[in-house]
């Protein structure tokens, strides 16, 4: 009785699942970005919150996934990303302040210097590691005329990109190996 069922439903609804097939085939690429910038928004929110949680403690990952994003489908993804879960992350965990727009603004930026080192043929591990160099250069720069507090600057500074570098690089490697491989 079963067999019949589901036979009845191909027959019924042919065209629909052909359609579907289909769509599947032909917008492969899309279906998976959409998926990796959602599963990457909840990470990255959930590493901030995390970090707020622990004082003077930067896990945040945003970043990170802005520069994958970014590095694989160009710096319009990357930047979009890092900015949009950046300030959104933020708005859940403080009030918006100067100093965490440009926190976002930088992440977001982290996409485009991805994709501009993916275009000059660097490797992701090069133009990562490259990025977070960048970025905790621009953070030395940027925050001491934002934030007057030593700490929390050295923390933005140095932690938050030198954890990047050494504990959620293995996990993005791992991650655009699995995506060139499947998209």
């Amino acid at each position: 009785m079963k067999k019949t069922t589901i036979t009845e439903f191909i027959k019924q609804n042919g065209k629909m699942l052909l359609l579907a097939v289909i769509s599947l085939i032909i917008f492969n690429k899309y279906i998976i970005i959409i998926g990796v910038f959602i599963l990457f928004g909840i990470l990255g929110i959930i590493s901030l919150q995390v970090t707020r949680l622990i004082p003077h403690v930067s896990i945040e990952t945003i970043s990170a996934s802005s520069i994958l994003l970014g590095y694989l489908w160009g710096w319009k993804l990357g930047l979009a990303f890092g900015v949009i879960f950046g300030l959104y992350g933020y708005m859940k965990i403080s009030l918006i302040k100067l100093k965490t727009i440009i926190a976002a603004m930088l992440m977001g930026i982290c996409g485009v210097i991805a994709a501009i080192f993916a275009s000059l043929g660097y490797s992701f591990a090069s133009a990562y590691l490259l990025t977070f160099l960048i970025k905790m250069g621009l953070n030395q720069i940027i925050f001491p005329l934002v934030e007057s507090n030593m700490t929390e600057n050295f923390i933005h500074s140095f932690g938050d990109p030198i954890f990047n570098m050494l504990i959620t690089f293995q996990l993005m490697q791992l991650i655009y190996t699995i995506l060139t491989f499947i998209a």
